[in-house]
């Protein structure tokens, strides 16, 4: 197949056959097989197989080992970039300690297998995919920011799709596509995508928390809550504005 030998879109074209052979095979054994425990520990063994597939793919297409993959590159530059994600992540943290009254039903079950574990190997999986994977064809492009906003916005709609698969939400699929849409310009400007992981696995740890919380019914809280579509606003101008300035990872043209 000609596009996978095209560095430019070989990252998107395999990066997509991993996605729906990986979402076809969750559907299935959650729809049909496991709940519960069994289904959190399932998910995050599968997402640890298909994300050392995505290692692979790395590996094969663009040259790139684990070791390469998960250097901590530009740590200041990637930190900066990342700006608009941490607050929102703080005000996110803010909100739940504001808002949390008490932690009820968790039990040592639900806190390894959903909370722990099935957050880390989605941090990793769901980062080396839709971010290095599909975004690493911009590197063999003549660049430019429309064509770097052009391979955010793809893996931003392309995580946002995926989050609302079994229950279309246009708010789920705009919030999610931020989200997705801050990290991509990390790994775009720096080249690190350990910390969009890293990131991504704390924030979800806070987010699982929540479907395990009962909440105060407080003003202030009330408040905080009315502001998060702004919270998510800035978070994306911030990122949009750092995805206009030159990045630090280089851009290196190696097309074949």
């Amino acid at each position: 197949m000609g596009v996978l030998k095209d560095k430019r879109l070989c990252g998107i074209a395999s990066g997509l056959m991993v996605e729906i052979v990986f979402v076809s095979i969750s559907l299935i054994v959650a729809l049909n097989f496991l709940k519960g425990t069994s289904w959190y520990i399932f998910s995050s063994a599968l997402r640890l197989v298909f994300g050392l597939a995505v290692l692979y793919l790395l590996k094969k297409l663009y040259g790139k080992d684990a070791k390469e993959v998960f250097r901590f590159h530009h740590p200041k530059a990637a930190f900066a970039a990342a700006a608009g994600f941490l607050l929102f992540f703080v005000y996110t943290a803010v909100s739940f300690c504001v808002g949390a009254k008490t932690v009820t039903g968790l039990t040592a079950g639900p806190l390894i297998s959903r909370v722990i574990l099935q957050q880390l190997t989605t941090g990793f999986f769901e980062e080396v995919l839709n971010r290095e994977l599909m975004c690493e064809g911009y590197r063999y492009t003549k660049g430019g920011t429309a064509v770097k906003l052009g391979f955010a916005t793809f893996s931003s709609v392309i995580f946002g799709l995926i989050h609302i698969l079994t229950n279309w939400d246009i708010t789920r699929f705009i919030e999610t596509g931020i989200i997705g849409f801050a990290f991509a310009v990390v790994y775009l400007q720096t080249g690190n995508i350990l910390l969009p992981m890293i990131l991504h696995f704390v924030y979800d740890i806070i987010i699982n928390l929540g479907s395990y919380t009962e909440w105060k019914e407080t003003e202030i809280f009330s408040t905080m809550l009315s502001l998060r579509p702004a919270a998510y606003a800035v978070m994306f101008v911030l990122s949009l504005i750092v995805l206009f300035r030159k990045e630090k990872s280089g851009k290196h043209i190696k097309r074949r």
